[in-house]
């Protein structure tokens, strides 16, 4: 299984803070899923309420805005603090804490400025310090990736942090575009779809992968690492024309997309190789195990998707699109976030109680949204209401048993 650095044994009062803000971090992490997962009940609920007073869009862009600032970032941040500590430690306490406080801050100012007001003057600029966050973490790490080894581990942490920053051009487009008044052009929605895929594609996944190749290189046995890395670092840009053939550019587009999706099945099967080479694949935990099947699943859309067919039903098929995206985000990122925590440390009862029950309605709401272009369901959006339910229960739980656990009381001496 993943292994989390244990606590800092030190006297270092600079360590004792910088633990303490890892398990805050990670803390509210939890916390703001709950809030995701209830606002992603609201919108289902939205085809029974009549009247409501926020628009649908915005309540959407608060949802995933949120997702991205308080859930996924603050974690990974926070698991790379625990679980790569010669790295972490190299950065100075005062930067993990600006970093830290403008990603939340950051983070909560989009969730309630876009639900009311949309892309205005103070969601953009909540969404503008947003980056400017994923920016300052940039600059501190890649400071203090110069110091270290050149191991793989780090080389993703890199090279996924390059990925996050040109991710933003993609938000930065998006406001000179509305002035122009082409907001429901082709190259609005690929300005959109740029940064979807730099931050799930590039970010996201290379510190998953990052965090992985930490714990084969503690067994000393990475004997596919570099080529893992190489190959997904070079499907990455090339994959992002998988993003716009919804707009059937020129048949090259598939091609280049088709090949990077190529480069990415064969980055699978080493990593696979890899991890097979120990036996912590064979004795990790169910989240693990569905986090790794979800990215192979993910890889495999990406190849699909090169050919036009699977693309235009993509493209007129919403559930789809929203099934694909849960996919890596629900099913890759967060159960991997999960496995690091509940796998690493001795999980409680209301935390096992907590991921099944998430574990239940992302299966189910995933069959749901898959099967409902294919088959006619009869109220669908109550069967989805119904079942996106268990996202909050269960969340709730975890929050619960982290509260419980020892390993996250904080050190405020």
């Amino acid at each position: 299984m993943v292994q989390v650095q244990p606590p800092l044994k030190v006297e270092d009062p600079t360590l004792v803070k910088q633990e303490s803000l890892q398990n805050l971090l990670l803390r509210l992490s939890f916390f703001n899923l709950l809030i995701i997962s209830a606002i992603g009940l609201l919108v289902r609920s939205l085809p029974f309420i009549d009247h409501f007073p926020l628009e649908y869009k915005n309540l959407l862009h608060g949802h995933s805005h949120f997702a991205f600032g308080g859930w996924v970032m603050p974690a990974l941040i926070a698991l790379l603090m625990m679980n790569i500590p010669e790295l972490s430690q190299k950065v100075a306490y005062k930067h993990w804490r600006n970093i830290s406080i403008l990603l939340m801050g950051s983070a909560y100012g989009m969730l309630f400025s876009f639900p009311v007001q949309g892309y205005k003057a103070v969601s953009i600029t909540f969404s503008t310090l947003s980056i400017g966050a994923g920016y300052y973490l940039a600059i501190v790490l890649w400071k203090a990736l110069r110091t270290v080894d050149n191991r793989v581990s780090y080389s993703f942490i890199k090279w996924g942090l390059f990925y996050m920053a040109i991710s933003a051009i993609g938000p930065f487009a998006t406001g000179p575009l509305i002035v122009m008044g082409k907001q429901s052009t082709p190259i609005y929605f690929d300005s959109i779809y740029f940064y979807l895929h730099f931050q799930y594609n590039g970010f996201f996944t290379f510190f998953v992968m990052a965090l992985i190749y930490k714990s084969l290189e503690r067994s000393g046995k990475t004997r596919y690492g570099r080529k893992v890395f190489g190959l997904l670092n070079a499907a990455c840009i090339p994959t992002f024309a998988l993003s716009v053939i919804w707009n059937q550019p020129p048949i090259v587009f598939n091609i280049i997309g088709g090949v990077g999706a190529i480069l990415q099945v064969i980055a699978v099967i080493y990593l696979i190789r890899d991890m097979q080479i120990i036996p912590w694949l064979k004795n990790a935990g169910i989240l693990l195990k569905i986090s790794i099947g979800a990215f192979c699943l993910k890889v495999l859309l990406q190849l699909l998707s090169a050919l036009p067919v699977f693309a235009l039903m993509g493209y007129h098929q919403r559930n789809l699109v929203i099934a694909y995206l849960h996919l890596i985000l629900l099913g890759f990122i967060s159960l991997f976030i999960f496995s690091m925590v509940f796998d690493s440390f001795q999980a409680n009862r209301p935390t096992r109680m907590g991921y099944s029950l998430f574990l239940f309605a992302f299966v189910t709401t995933e069959v749901l949204l898959v099967a409902s272009p294919f088959i006619a369901i009869r109220s669908l959006p109550a069967l989805l209401l119904i079942f996106t339910f268990f996202f909050p229960l269960g969340i709730s739980y975890m929050n619960y048993g982290l509260g419980k656990s020892l390993q996250f009381r904080f050190h405020l001496n």
